[in-house]
């Protein structure tokens, strides 16, 4: 990394850092998985950031995971360009529905000159109905060097690809487009790499695959791009999804294409699940818990549907909006679900009174206590948790009567509670004992949501089901 950085320093030369990311949408935990992503971006500070699966609000210019990003990154962050290309499908009756599109955008500490869009065309065979764009966006470094960014999200019909592809190669001919760098998820197969091919390759030959899809077959021209990663490491797989336990790392469908005019000095993947899981797991239990609490409160206003904000997959049930590792057949819509039912939230509310009753009086036995060790030392009531608090002195085992109690103003108004009369020691045992016996029966009580809030599912763990591909390209000024 030093060596890189002094690379980059070079007289007359400008490196570019530039990143790609799945952002798994709105998946497990989004508000948690988002300070990951944020924490990855600044520890290798990366000037761009392509990313794909982005949700959008109604009005996607004002509420998207991009600004959502932005808020937590620095100032220098200033520019972003975000388009919708499709209209989110819900789970049936889904109660929260705040993000309905979905598109791809980009990040940049760099001035943005111009951005704009095409769709690609859909291949007539393709199941796969979402709409694919082609994100075009200027770049200006600090050598005022123009970087022209193409940031896809290509379709998972391998035909499709194909297509896709040569209509990428076409846009670059039809504007003219030097210093090209092609990011994002391709969707690539191990076993179908032909549509990368098209890019890399010197010249299209009879036996790449999309040679009978493709409509054009001397598009080529003068036009190739250099695989950052196989660039770099040659001896590398270099995979960058499913990153989970499930299946596992088998594909490389996130990759960075450079144009030939480029150097890569380096290209790095970060975001497995070790780092996420080891000091974002309190954070995970704590979202999912505020999560039930949120359905409970939904059952009791009586509303219906299904309460997560996403499908939980194969190996997760939906109950109370969070996604339980109990397989997917036993979910249960708002308001039937037993475990966050509107008698729960009466439960918890009249739970709550009581706890802020008992703590109330735990409270006040202590401070009874401190003050009346500091009054036989002729100290002032700031000073009570000072050295000279005396816990051990006799006054704190008699009962406090009125006529006594009125010498401590800052206590006069609990002199009409008659429990309050009790000795200070007596009272601190007695609530101590009794908040420790809340505390157990509490936990009885409601250890179903303690329960689903502790069985998660594998997947949450990470921060994507994608790796973060970050390159260093560099280029001589001109």
């Amino acid at each position: 990394m030093f060596l890189l950085c002094l690379i980059c320093l070079l007289p007359l030369t400008e490196c570019l850092s530039v990143g790609t990311y799945n952002l798994w949408n709105i998946m497990f935990n989004w508000q948690t998985r988002k300070l990951r992503i944020v924490e990855m971006i600044k520890d290798l500070e990366v000037d761009v950031i392509a990313v794909q699966e982005v949700r959008s609000g109604y009005d996607y210019n004002s509420t998207n995971q991009i600004l959502e990003l932005k808020s937590q990154l620095s100032s220098k962050y200033k520019w972003h360009v975000y388009k919708v290309a499709n209209n989110v499908t819900f789970v049936d009756r889904t109660i929260d529905k705040m993000y309905p599109g979905e598109g791809i955008g980009v990040i940049s500490r760099l001035p943005v000159l111009s951005s704009s869009v095409q769709y690609l065309l859909p291949h007539p065979r393709d199941p796969d109905k979402n709409k694919r764009i082609i994100l075009h966006v200027k770049i200006q470094d600090t050598n005022n060097v123009i970087y022209n960014i193409i940031i896809i999200h290509l379709s998972y019909y391998r035909q499709q690809q194909c297509r896709n592809v040569e209509d990428i190669i076409t846009f670059i001919h039809r504007n003219h487009l030097q210093n090209v760098i092609i990011l994002g998820d391709f969707n690539t197969y191990n076993d179908y790499d032909w549509p990368i091919r098209l890019l890399t390759d010197d010249i299209l030959k009879p036996s790449n695959q999309c040679w009978r899809e493709i409509n054009n077959k001397q598009y080529r021209s003068n036009i190739k791009f250099h695989d950052a990663w196989t660039t770099v490491h040659l001896n590398d797989k270099g995979l960058t999804f499913s990153n989970m336990p499930s299946p596992g790392m088998e594909s490389r469908p996130d990759r960075i294409l450079v144009e030939s005019s480029l150097k890569i000095e380096d290209i790095k993947l970060l975001g497995d699940g070790f780092r996420y899981k080891r000091r974002y797991t309190g954070l995970i239990h704590w979202s999912r818990f505020i999560s039930i609490i949120q359905s409970v409160y939904l059952s009791y206003q009586g509303v219906e549907g299904y309460s997560c904000l996403h499908d939980c997959g194969p190996h997760g049930s939906c109950i109370c909006g969070v996604c339980v590792a109990i397989g997917n057949q036993d979910g249960c819509l708002l308001p039937d679900c037993d475990i966050c039912n509107k008698e729960k939230f009466v439960s918890i509310i009249s739970y709550l009174i009581l706890f802020f009753v008992i703590f109330l009086h735990l409270c006040y036995s202590v401070i009874v206590i401190m003050t009346v060790g500091s009054n036989n030392y002729g100290d002032t009531l700031y000073s009570i948790l000072g050295w000279k608090c005396c816990l051990f002195n006799p006054r704190l085992c008699k009962v406090m009567t009125v006529t006594h109690r009125q010498r401590y103003k800052c206590l006069k108004l609990c002199k009409y509670w008659p429990i309050f009369r009790l000795p200070p020691y007596l009272q601190f045992v007695l609530y101590t004992i009794f908040l420790v016996i809340f505390y157990f029966y509490c936990k009885h009580t409601f250890q179903p949501i303690i329960n689903i809030t502790y069985n998660v599912l594998d997947e949450e763990f990470f921060p994507s089901d994608h790796m973060f591909v970050v390159a260093y390209v560099q280029t001589s000024k001109r």
